[in-house]
């Protein structure tokens, strides 16, 4: 499970993020009387703040379209920690080779979840490059 998740990891970094704005917005709502309460109507802003972010982050997760929301907060949390090792390893080997830009050789990172497993040879700029959006 660990090395699929991990493999699903490797290429979701290698993708292109677009995020259609119109894909964020809330569902629109049909015969429903909207209060108009000053604090449920801060309440109601604060949820679709709230679900704007998780639609944003479903979008950045590999696979998180597909799950719940608990699921995908947890899935989340592990692909950022895997993406902070691929950078922390990238930065590692850019030093070693004198600032350079070159592949990164297999089996250098550790990879997700600390298993031992090689990262796959790419690009410094393209991965550092997708791992921006996330900071």
């Amino acid at each position: 499970m660990a090395a699929m998740r991990e493999m699903i990891f490797r290429i979701a970094v290698m993708q292109p993020i677009h995020i259609d704005p119109e894909s964020v917005k809330p569902p629109k709502r049909k015969n429903v009387r909207i209060s108009k309460d000053p604090q449920s109507v801060a309440a109601r802003h604060r949820r679709e703040r709230i679900s704007e972010r998780i639609r944003i982050l479903q979008r950045l997760v590999p696979g998180g379209t597909k799950m719940d929301t608990a699921s995908m907060l947890d899935e989340a949390i592990h692909y950022v920690k895997f993406l902070k090792k691929q950078v922390q390893s990238l930065e590692e080997h850019a030093v070693v080779n004198g600032g350079g830009v070159a592949s990164a050789p297999t089996g250098v990172g550790g990879g997700y979840g600390g298993k031992g497993c090689g990262t796959m040879r790419s690009d410094h700029h393209q991965m550092l490059g997708n791992t921006q959006i996330l900071r």
